[in-house]
Formats: structure tokens, sequence, C-alpha cells
């Protein structure tokens, strides 16, 4: 089998809120995940974009817990554009919610979000996946 993406949905693009001044706002995402998608390693889903002209400073990673084996194995690299911003992001082994600070990301343009399987799924089990992004306006 070869690795699969999955395509932003299409209302995303170029879609999301954008304050005309430094004000701080946020855009969340969401992707109920398939066993088609945890079972090989590079399987992608590209969850949105977020809107151009904006600094991208964090994100807020909400999500089910995906992979029920006992010895969970699934892992995920979050991606904001071609930059990783998580690897090996392991939060779907026990579902729950975490806040990433990052280096502030300039996006000039929209910029596509996504999550990249890692390390495939023990036990797969179908649950949602929340990414909120926050950001202010850079341009």
């Amino acid at each position: 089998m070869t690795a699969a993406t999955v395509a932003a949905p299409t209302y995303s693009h170029r879609f999301g809120n954008k304050i005309p001044n430094a004000g701080l706002t946020c855009q969340t995402f969401s992707h109920t995940w398939l066993t088609a998608e945890t079972d090989e390693a590079d399987d992608t889903v590209e969850f949105g974009y977020v809107p151009g002209g904006v600094v991208v400073i964090g994100f807020i990673n909400k999500t089910a817990e995906i992979d029920t084996d006992g010895s969970a194995t699934l892992t995920h690299t979050i991606k904001l554009g071609t930059t990783a911003l998580v690897t090996e992001d392991d939060l779907v082994q026990s579902g729950g919610g975490e806040f990433h600070a990052i280096t502030p990301q300039v996006c000039s343009s929209p910029t596509l979000v996504s999550v990249v399987t890692v390390g495939t799924a023990a036990t797969h089990s179908d649950g949602v996946q929340y990414l909120t992004f926050l950001y202010y306006s850079g341009q």
C-alpha cells in the first residue's frame, strides 16, 4: 500500500478571519480520523488553510483517543505549510488537549495546516481532532 493524502475541505481555502490590526484571533480546524488515515507512515490529512498576511504564534491540539491499544503507537507530525511545528506528537494515544507556543510563523499567503502519521495506529478508533491556530495580522 501507498501512503494516502486526504485533501483539505474545499471550503477551507482562503477562509478564516484576518483582523486588519494586531489583534489576536484564532481559527479552528477539525477532522474525523478513519482507519485508512492512520495505518501507514506518511498518511497525510490536510485540515485547511490559515489566511495570508498573518503571524501564527501557537495552537491548541484537542483530540479523542484514536489509538485505543494498551500499547498505543500512533504519533503525528503537525505542520504549517512545510514547517513541522510538533513531531511525533502522541496525544492521539490517550486523547486530551495541549497548547503549543511556537516560534512565530509568518504566513504571507494562505498556508496549509496538515497532520502526517509517523507511527501507525496499533488499534484504530474513529475520533475527532481539533486544531485551533492563534494568530495576528502581520500586514
